[in-house]
């Protein structure tokens, strides 16, 4: 019995210390990717102590005004760092790889909106997260984005997440699609959670 239970235990541990690989992407611009991607980041890396490298996937130079507003115990002219989490900057398909192969226990990969020239690393992600805006006039892409995917194997466990949207949109759009939503909740500051989104992302992961 006490075999079976130090090993039921390190199967546990095993599995707590994989590698979590999540690809987040917008269904359009200015939905909020890179803002809930630091969201994501600060979640593992500061929240959980787990050693975090954030990927910029695409040309947005997001990261280079982002490397401007705060101060970094880390520079160079391809990251940054700081808080268990290194920001890499604006990085070619091509280095993907060689960064996966780091010694993080989390790696956020940032594709912005261009699904088509992202599809092949995106399908790589153990976890895939779909940004949409809780606009009216936005919804329906998110319904065009998923008829457009819908023939890929395994799409219909991506995950949803519209910033800011009331409970009322989420189940709406939920029933239309039978597609998993979530509401992310309103931060006024990318580095610091909410329990309500701390409580978001724990449920997602954990």
């Amino acid at each position: 019995m006490i075999r079976k239970s130090m090993l039921l235990k390190k199967l546990q541990d095993s599995h707590n210390h994989e590698k979590k690989i999540t690809g987040i992407m917008g269904v359009n611009s200015g939905v909020g990717v890179t803002f809930t991607g630091i969201l994501l980041a600060h979640f593992f890396g500061v929240e959980k102590g787990i050693p975090t490298a954030y990927l910029e996937c695409n040309n947005h130079q997001d990261f280079n005004r982002l490397q401007d507003v705060y101060e970094w115990c880390q520079e160079d002219e391809e990251s940054f760092a700081m808080d268990n989490i290194t920001y890499y900057k604006n990085v070619p398909a091509g280095q993907i790889s060689g960064i996966l192969n780091e010694d993080y226990g989390s790696y956020i990969l940032d594709f912005g909106t261009d699904f088509d020239a992202a599809r092949e690393e995106f399908f790589r992600c153990s976890t895939k997260i779909i940004i949409g805006d809780r606009g009216i006039w936005n919804l329906s892409k998110i319904i065009s984005f998923l008829k457009s995917t819908e023939d890929i194997k395994g799409s219909e466990n991506w995950i949803y997440i519209i910033p800011c949207a009331d409970r009322r949109t989420i189940l709406g759009m939920a029933n239309k699609t039978s597609r998993c939503f979530y509401g992310l909740p309103y931060e006024s500051d990318p580095t610091t959670l909410s329990k309500k989104t701390f409580d978001l992302f724990q449920s997602i992961y954990f």
